[in-house]
C-alpha cells in the first residue's frame, strides 16, 4: 500500500526527471549557440520548484538535491552523442486512440562509431538501483522503434550520493541502442 507521502515523493521525482528533460531541450533547442550548463541547471530548478509549490518542502528539498549534477551529466550525454540540434517531435500511433511521444528526436547522432539519422532518445532518471525499471523501459522503446522503424537511444541518468563535502551527488549516463527486438549497452 502506498502511503500519501510516498505518493508525493514519487511525484516529486517525476516532476524532477521533467525538469532535466526540459532544461535538456531549453539547451538543446533554443540556446545552442550561448551553450551554459549554469543556465540550463537553474531552468530545471526553476522549473522544478514552480511544479512542486504544493508538496510537503522537506520532500521538494530532498528531490531538488540532484538536479545540477543530473542537469550536467545528461547534457554531457548529448554532447557525447554528437547531437547538433533537436528535431521537432511527432507522435507514433500504436493502436487506434494510442500515440506516444518520445522524450527527444535527433537528426543525426554518433554512437559506437556508427552513425544514426533520425533517432528518437528515451531519457529516464533513476537512483542506483535501475533493474527493477529497466525491462519496462526497454519494452516502451522497442514500442517506439517498431512504429517510427528507426534505432531508439535510451539513456540513463544513474545519480548516487556521494560522501564528498561540497558536491553532494554524482550522476553517469548510461546508454542502451535499441532496435526493433533487439537492445545493445554501452
Amino acid at each position: 500500500m502506498i502511503t500519501s507521502l510516498k505518493r508525493k515523493n514519487n511525484l516529486a521525482a517525476m516532476i524532477r526527471g521533467k525538469a532535466i528533460e526540459e532544461a535538456i531541450r531549453f539547451t538543446y533547442a533554443f540556446h545552442r549557440d550561448k551553450f551554459s550548463i549554469p543556465a540550463a541547471q537553474n531552468y530545471a530548478n526553476d522549473i522544478y520548484y514552480l511544479r512542486t509549490k504544493n508538496l510537503p518542502p522537506t520532500i521538494v528539498k530532498n528531490n531538488a538535491q540532484p538536479i545540477n549534477s543530473l542537469v550536467r551529466s545528461g547534457i554531457n550525454a548529448f554532447s557525447y552523442l554528437k547531437i547538433k540540434s533537436l528535431k521537432n517531435i511527432n507522435s507514433y500511433k500504436i493502436r487506434k486512440t494510442k500515440h506516444v511521444y518520445p522524450d527527444f528526436n535527433a537528426k543525426k547522432i554518433k554512437l559506437d562509431r556508427k552513425i544514426y539519422d533520425n533517432c528518437c532518445i528515451e531519457l529516464k532518471v533513476s537512483g542506483e538501483n535501475i533493474i527493477k525499471s529497466k525491462i519496462k523501459h526497454i519494452k516502451q522503446c522497442v514500442n517506439y522503434s517498431i512504429k517510427s522503424r528507426k534505432p531508439v537511444v535510451l539513456i540513463y541518468l544513474i545519480f548516487k550520493k556521494t560522501n564528498c563535502k561540497f558536491r553532494k551527488y554524482s550522476s553517469k549516463p548510461l546508454f542502451f541502442l535499441i532496435n526493433k527486438k533487439k537492445w545493445y549497452n554501452f
